[in-house]
């Protein structure tokens, strides 16, 4: 026996090493003696004093990494700890509960940075080192792509895997790439990950799941195995090159983690979540193919053979993962039990201490008015303090499950992707005209610029030069904004701006193209994007106009919000003497015009300050940015979906009827969140006021231009000012929140579609579906029951209703009378008299007259 195997017992009986860890040794030692003595022809003698020095050296590593993780975690868990006793909530009170949850999303009392902002955060860092990668590759009309891009995506696959094609441009683009996803990699490992480097990686591998799943798994080693380079994969327990044996144990590892999403190694009571995250970046960069052509097979059949779009979705989840790690520290599920204990621990504190008249925390009192020979005041029903913390820990399990993309993964897959498809499609079929909508988000733009004590036209104007870019081939304001760091969404996606009203972007491709050609083509798409682009631009391009202003000289106002984000005297001190970043050296069209902004990528890469310091600083001023934008161009949020969907997965009963119920009101949810909420955070009635009244009557008066605008498009002449009563003002006030479906109730018993109260509130999947009853068991049973039907009427209602395309604001008019009318004339012999009904009605109710009249 070896002296090293001899150490290795020696260690088990002493305690020193574990009976597993020792097993583990055991089996490395052997595997890498092995290796040099029939691989290498070593003797025997030197084959183990190599296998010893290497398994050694590994071990010290390994121990290193057990250190550095351990001193990670407990920093992590200080953290949280001293936020949990100095948090405040709405009421002045320590609030455990809160406090943590803040951690996940955002919260209006708490403005550190959490997962949610971070992720957005870590994404839009990516998107600004490969700009010139998303300017050439990014998504058309309806999420298409050129020739020209197909040819130039498989020439850059194939200078990443290590092909030289003799073209510049692609060799550009593959820099760009190698240079990001390295910056990734090195994020990801600086807060916990263990993730190698390697020369010749070049893309990783996006497994379908469902298309492994659906392979037995031999056949799956089978069909990749020959396209694998063994020669630049490396065993990750020995260090060394694969044996026929072990490349196939650890294919099969793989299988599992891809075939169970990481829950193959999933051991009840210990890890929720499957595979633990710092490890769970391993097999993307674990398999090496011999060629582009071998990658790109194998994505055809097991992934999806757009570079493009695997450079994206490996973006989107390093950086949720990137954000989970930095938020939670390198084991996320041990934090998010420890801090959940803790939390558990002190309301039973408070608890009982409430029962002892030791602790009182403000509570909302429900009195029951209807108990007979009760005086009211001796009833009351108290939310318990335990009852109130389960609840924001149950709130806050669903926060992780939602950032570890367990939420948005169907139950059922047919099932879920059915009615996701169906919802992309009737966004496409009923959307047409929501860019009308976006002329609301100048007045969210000037009320979050005031605020924050920044210029409050400035960015207005800034979103109406994007506007106008839209129209153009060069896109240098775009590029620009990328450059400094705001992001590319619309770029960088198909339907995107879905999230916006919909809480989702996960559907089949093919109805996803719908969607995005409809809410594109509308502008609504352009106009989002272009609305945050502007207020980030406009917020950078302020700092930089007050970078020669003391902190006690800037506005009151940007004073505080910087305050409230971490950023005093002594950090504007350091951000200040920052180098500020010329559009004009990468730009000559914009050299000598004054476009210099503060970049935060900027201050991260100064060399004169610490680590720490510039990631301190880097993050709270990215937090500021990133969380005000949302405010000026109100976005879901993570807690609002939370809030109101809970658990509810797609592919299941429950979650699909949550996500008819909730489509089309993601925005006024969202301003509820943060306008609404913001304005009763201020001080005193005074303060709620001077924020709630100006909110309140300018969301009512864009509300009514889009309104009007709407109106117009559709045909009618505008309101005329003596119409303008209650009703009116009322129904411009619901436009301006985001609901004005809802405002159609004020003048009729019907939306514009047509459906009832009680069919918008379940929402227009189950219209859809209701709607689809109606025209063929409904008429059947007209029909047999020697009814009288209006079945031309309702299917030529039913085509222009879910036809996608149908309402876009600029040519719905022409669509409506040309084509819809001349269908309806020939499907419903009473046309000419429901016209006029339709006429006379409108002149009843809102006092209106058609311009261009059915």
């Amino acid at each position: 026996m070896s002296g090293f195997k001899q150490c290795i017992i020696n260690g088990i009986k002493e305690g020193l090493i574990s009976e597993s860890n020792g097993e583990r040794l055991y089996k490395n030692f052997d595997e890498v003696r092995d290796f040099y003595q029939y691989k290498k022809n070593l003797t025997k003698p030197e084959a183990e004093q190599r296998a010893a020095k290497e398994v050694y050296d590994a071990m010290k590593i390994e121990e290193a990494e057990k250190l550095r993780y351990t001193l990670q975690m407990r920093a992590k868990m200080n953290e949280i700890e001293f936020d949990f006793k100095n948090y405040r909530n709405e009421n002045g009170e320590v609030d455990y509960a809160n406090a943590y949850r803040a951690y996940l999303a955002q919260d209006n009392w708490s403005y550190k940075p959490n997962i949610e902002n971070q992720a957005t955060n870590e994404a839009k860092k990516a998107h600004s080192l490969m700009n010139n990668v998303l300017e050439q590759f990014r998504y058309g009309w309806g999420g298409m792509q050129s020739r020209k891009q197909k040819a130039n995506k498989k020439l850059m696959v194939r200078e990443l895997m290590g092909e030289r094609t003799g073209n510049v441009n692609a060799q550009e683009l593959a820099e760009a790439w190698k240079k990001t996803a390295e910056h990734l990699r090195v994020r990801a490992n600086s807060y916990g990950m263990k993730i190698k480097s390697r020369q010749d990686w070049g893309l990783p591998q996006m497994h379908d799941t469902l298309s492994v799943r659906s392979t037995q798994k031999q056949d799956w080693i089978d069909y990749i195995l020959p396209k694998l380079d063994l020669d630049k994969m490396v065993d990750e327990s020995t260090g060394l090159p694969f044996t026929d044996k072990t490349i196939q144990k650890s294919l099969s590892q793989v299988y599992d983690n891809i075939a169970t999403e990481g829950m193959a190694n999933f051991k009840p009571g210990v890890n929720r979540m499957g595979k633990a995250l710092h490890n769970r970046r391993l097999d993307h960069r674990f398999l090496a193919f011999k060629s582009a052509d071998e990658w790109m097979e194998y994505q055809t059949r097991f992934g999806n053979p757009d570079p493009f779009k695997t450079m994206l979705d490996h973006i989107n989840s390093m950086s949720r993962d990137i954000a989970i790690l930095k938020i939670l520290g390198p084991n996320p599920d041990a934090t998010h039990t420890w801090a959940k204990g803790m939390i558990k621990k002190q309301s039973a504190i408070d608890a009982a201490n409430e029962a002892k008249g030791l602790f009182k925390r403000k509570k909302t009192i429900i009195k029951d008015s209807k108990l007979r020979g009760v005086k009211k005041d001796q009833v009351k029903i108290y939310r318990t303090e335990q009852d109130r913390t389960g609840a924001i820990l149950e709130n806050a399990d669903n926060l992780m499950m939602y950032h570890r993309g367990h939420l948005s993964r169907p139950v059922d897959g047919f099932f879920g992707n059915t009615f996701a498809a169906l919802r992309q499609i009737l966004t496409g079929a009923q959307l047409g005209g929501a860019a009308v909508m976006t002329i609301t988000d100048q007045h969210w733009m000037r009320m979050t610029a005031k605020y924050n004590g920044l210029k409050a036209t400035k960015a207005n104007m800034q979103s109406v030069r994007f506007l106008a870019e839209g129209m153009k081939k060069d896109k240098k304001f775009a590029k620009l904004a990328i450059k400094l760091g705001l992001g590319a969404e619309m770029w960088s996606s198909v339907s995107a701006v879905m999230n916006r009203y919909l809480m989702e972007v996960d559907a089949p491709m093919f109805s996803k193209r719908i969607s995005d050609a409809i809410l594109r083509g509308s502008g609504l798409s352009h106009s989002t994007q272009a609305n945050k682009w502007a207020f980030g631009m406009m917020a950078l391009g302020e700092l930089a106009e007050e970078v020669k202003t003391p902190f006690i000289k800037l506005n009151k106002n940007l004073q505080a919000q910087l305050k409230k984000y971490g950023i005093g005297e002594k950090e504007w001190d350091i951000i200040r003497t920052t180098k500020l970043y010329d559009a004009g050296i990468d730009d000559p069209s914009m050299a000598g015009k004054g476009m210099t902004f503060l970049r935060p990528d900027d201050i991260h890469a100064r060399a004169d300050l610490d680590e720490a310091t510039r990631e301190f600083l880097t993050t709270r001023l990215m937090t500021w940015l990133t969380n005000e934008t949302n405010f000026a161009v109100p976005t879901a949020s993570a807690k609002g979906r939370i809030t109101l969907a809970g658990n509810a997965r797609p592919g299941t009963v429950k979650g699909e009827i949550v996500n008819s119920g909730l489509m089309y009101k993601n925005f006024a949810i969202t301003l509820g969140m943060t306008h609404l909420a913001r304005g009763f955070q201020q001080q005193g009635f005074k303060g709620k006021a001077k924020y709630l009244i100006p909110m309140i009557l300018g969301g009512t008066i864009m509300g009514s231009f889009a309104y009007e605008i709407k109106q117009v498009a559709a045909g009618k002449k505008p309101t005329k000012r003596e119409d303008m009563g209650v009703r009116y003002w009322i129904n411009a006030a619901i436009y301006g929140g985001g609901l004005g479906i809802f405002g159609d109730f004020l003048f009729s018993d019907q939306n514009r579609y047509g459906g009832s109260i009680s069919k918008t509130v379940a929402g227009p999947v189950i219209g859809f579906v209701g709607d689809l009853i109606n025209l063929t068991f409904g008429n059947v049973s007209q029909l047999a029951s020697g009814e009288k039907t209006n079945a031309g009427k309702e299917l030529a209602a039913f085509i222009q209703r879910y036809t996608p395309g149908n309402n876009i604001w600029y040519t719905r008019l022409v669509t409506e009378r040309l084509i819809f009318d001349s269908l309806e004339k020939l499907l419903n012999p009473n046309y000419a008299s429901d016209a006029r009904r339709n006429v006379n009605r409108l002149k009843k109710q809102t006092g209106q007259e058609y311009w261009w009249g059915p």
